[in-house]
């Protein structure tokens, strides 16, 4: 970061560590954000292949209040943690945070990120939410994280939208003219609400995404309206900085959501446009979707050292003889558990928020519940959820083959279950 710009955050992070979260507030119920935030998850994305959080490095740049690191040792039970910020009284905010839940144990550092190789340690997950586009240069904080991380490791962090973002980006530079970035905090976000409250209409106020409530907290009007060194990017400029670091794309975190047939009716679009889409590599697809209908705040991805993982697409012998379970965050989830066995106890519909699903939504019909629900109790062969499927429909086993192998295809790519084809698993269980 330059050094004026630097300075302006670690001020601001000093006087307002973020985000304002209450410190008893736990991440274990924010299934959104633990997705985002588990090593198993991001390895399965990147390798389809289960691997627990047990023994792993971690580290967490800009650390903020707390609130990440709290949620990564949440998502990553049995992982060693190291967590860093530019601002000391962060740094305080989140050994704090940690304590109160009993995460004691994690290794604290005020520390700037490019100077991150002083740590003398390497990592198998690096998280930084809400860091990378307030860098001067992104590039060089992405090779300076890249130099830590292990061969086989995964890098999460995030960019500003550019587009859907332009609103708040035009009022900095407006609030700028004003002067306001040079008060004092109090002082500056006093005259942001004085200048929406004077605006002439609610239409008004609305265009300029002002919300009363929101923005209360002195803490959300820095971080938006009066944030130093904010700025926006597009796809292609993320996967430009990506090669300029020699890092590669593992795929975005919430990648069904940037799905171009999400824009249609019934997602069917006119032929002569989806013989265009095919011609499009799926980034320039993503890139289609961001150009019609900028929705996302963040471009949020997974990213590693490039070439350092091959994932070939499942073939039906993999899945027949593999067993499945529910992403490991789902098992650890009371409020899952309790709202999944439910809807199958009751032959009900399913729903819940998934990030990796499309529109951020995942709704399970009734009749799939009535052989998903034995996955509560543990990874399950799938030639014994296709008997269950069966029994349940009262149909012979090539339909049932088709259905459970078709449905579950779908849920392993919004990363909600998990493959494990190794037919020794199953023999060892005797089945």
């Amino acid at each position: 970061m330059a050094g004026s710009t630097t300075e302006s955050l670690r001020q601001l992070y000093e006087e307002l560590p973020y985000p304002n979260v209450p410190i008893e507030a736990s991440g274990r119920s924010a299934i959104g954000s633990l997705y985002r935030l588990s090593w198993t998850t991001a390895q399965y994305a990147r390798t389809r292949a289960i691997l627990p959080s047990e023994g792993i490095a971690i580290l967490n740049v800009g650390c903020g209040s707390g609130w990440e690191t709290l949620i990564l040792a949440e998502a990553n039970p049995g992982a060693r943690l190291v967590a860093c910020d530019l601002s000391p009284a962060s740094v305080q905010a989140t050994e704090r945070r940690l304590r109160y839940h009993g995460f004691g144990e994690v290794e604290l550092h005020a520390l700037n990120l490019l100077e991150i190789e002083q740590l003398g340690q390497r990592f198998d997950f690096i998280s930084l939410n809400d860091v990378l586009y307030l860098l001067e240069d992104p590039v060089a904080g992405l090779k300076a994280l890249k130099r830590v991380l292990k061969p086989d490791g995964i890098l999460r962090a995030n960019l500003h939208h550019a587009y859907q973002r332009q609103v708040i980006f035009r009022l900095q530079e407006a609030f700028r003219l004003l002067g306001l970035f040079e008060l004092p905090t109090p002082e500056a976000c006093r005259r942001v609400r004085e200048f929406m409250a004077s605006l002439a209409s609610d239409e008004l106020r609305a265009a300029l995404h002002w919300d009363p409530q929101i923005y209360s907290d002195d803490t959300n009007i820095r971080a938006n309206y009066l944030l130093p060194g904010d700025k926006g990017f597009l796809l292609p400029d993320l996967l430009r900085m990506l090669q300029e670091a020699e890092l590669g794309l593992v795929c975005l975190v919430d990648y069904a959501d940037w799905d171009p047939t999400l824009l249609f009716k019934d997602r069917a679009m006119p032929a002569w446009l989806q013989a265009e889409l095919d011609k499009l590599s799926p980034a320039e697809q993503n890139h289609f979707y961001e150009l019609i209908y900028p929705n996302h705040r963040l471009i949020d991805f997974w990213a590693e050292h490039p070439g350092s993982s091959l994932v070939l697409p499942w073939s039906d012998a993999d899945w027949l003889e593999g067993r499945v379970q529910l992403n490991p965050i789902l098992m650890d989830n009371a409020e899952f558990r309790h709202n999944f066995a439910q809807a199958h106890d009751k032959k009900l519909e399913f729903a819940m928020n998934w990030p990796g699903a499309s529109r951020g939504r995942l709704t399970i019909p009734a009749p799939q519940m009535a052989w998903l629900g034995s996955l509560l109790q543990g990874p399950v062969a799938v030639a014994g959820l296709i008997e269950q499927a069966a029994q349940a429909h009262r149909i012979d086993q090539e339909a049932a083959q088709e259905q459970v192998l078709t449905y579950l295809a779908g849920l392993e790519s919004f990363l909600f279950v998990m493959l494990d084809p190794s037919p020794a698993s199953l023999a060892e269980e005797g089945i």
